[in-house]
């Protein structure tokens, strides 16, 4: 009787688990050769695996809370919250060979930069990783380094070459929301996309500033109208330069759970790293290829990684350290206005512009 517990116990230990890390589901919709077959030293070849992951949120969970609405969004038949990121892989073909580092580059709107900067790709080859020049001088490849990009931006939609992240809308939300536009000319009248579609026209409003620093000016001969729930076109005043500053604020409708983008990709990293069940595709054996990670961002991306940290997403939801290591580049001292309703993460501000942000 011990001997048949003792075998069972062993099978039971060889059975790939479920998916952990809140991935309920990896769906692969296209594999194949990366860099058209161009190998790589003793690495070898590499290969392109083009996904979705759908990831389930239980907003009852401390760790998932600090995510602002995510308890007014609709909720599957088990009280979670999904949302689904494009994930792109880049891999050794022969996962034997590589070095057991993943390097998670968090998408700059929506583009993969890591490449450009790493490997001197160029451009939009190093968006695409198809032609065997898309890899440039290959260092990243030569090492073995398993690259990885989540979509987490939610006010944004996916397409070819871009990645995003599909989540919860709050239809039934209207609040307060400001936008800051310089035209950098001198048309009149001028439109500027809004961020999010304006519930009310009564409720728009525009002020102007010559910089900064000055009082808010209403003049004659300065309005603006709605072309569109997203468009706004301002008839600009005498007297104000190209660079005045135009400051836009009306109620706003149908926030997206922009927070969300972060525990994407803290589910999706974990779910890369530890995950034994056949649906991971750094499957090894019994185990993952990877057993580090390292998380990369530039510029917007770099402040989401700060965010991340700050927000405690560096924990997954079983208690486990994410990335051992963040690379913010050329983030500054910033961070981001993501986690917020109506928030605006691909803001990317001049400097006159940001105290006042």
């Amino acid at each position: 009787m011990r001997r048949i517990a003792i075998g069972a116990l062993a099978a039971m230990c060889l059975v790939p688990a479920a998916l952990r890390a809140e991935v309920i589901r990896f769906d692969v919709t296209e594999r194949v050769p990366a860099f058209a077959g161009r190998s790589f030293g003793e690495v070898g070849a590499y290969e392109r695996i083009t996904a979705r992951a759908t990831i389930a949120l239980d907003p009852k969970d401390d760790r998932n809370a600090v995510i602002t609405d995510l308890a007014l969004a609709p909720c599957n038949a088990d009280g979670k919250v999904e949302a689904i990121a494009d994930v792109v892989i880049l891999r050794p073909a022969d996962l034997a060979r590589g070095n057991g580092t993943l390097l998670v580059e968090v998408p700059n709107r929506g583009r993969k930069l890591a490449p450009q900067l790493f490997d001197d790709s160029p451009q939009p080859g190093a968006n695409r990783a198809q032609e065997a020049d898309d890899a440039g001088i290959g260092f990243l490849q030569r090492q073995g380094f398993t690259e990885v990009w989540v979509g987490w931006q939610g006010d944004m939609s996916s397409s070819p070459g871009l990645l995003a992240l599909s989540g919860p809308v709050l239809k039934a939300v209207t609040g307060p929301a400001r936008e800051e536009v310089v035209f950098d000319n001198t048309t009149s009248p001028a439109r500027a996309p809004l961020t999010w579609p304006a519930a009310d026209p009564a409720n728009l409003a525009v002020t102007v500033r010559a910089a900064w620093a000055d009082a808010r000016e209403r003049p004659a001969g300065l309005s603006a109208q709605l072309v569109d729930p997203t468009t706004v076109e301002i008839t600009r005043p005498d007297g104000f330069d190209a660079g005045a500053l135009y400051e836009i604020t009306y109620t706003a409708r149908n926030p997206a759970v922009l927070g969300i983008g972060y525990a994407a990709m803290r589910d999706v990293a974990s779910f890369l790293r530890r995950d034994v069940s056949p649906a991971n595709p750094l499957l090894n054996g019994l185990r993952p290829s990877v057993d580090r990670a390292i998380g990369f961002g530039v510029s917007q991306s770099g402040r989401f990684l700060r965010d991340f940290l700050y927000l405690g997403f560096n924990e997954d939801e079983h208690g486990r350290m994410v990335f051992d290591g963040l690379m913010p580049h050329v983030g500054g001292t910033r961070r981001m206005a993501t986690n917020v309703r109506f928030g605006q993460p691909g803001r990317n501000p001049r400097h006159p512009q940001d105290p006042a942000w």
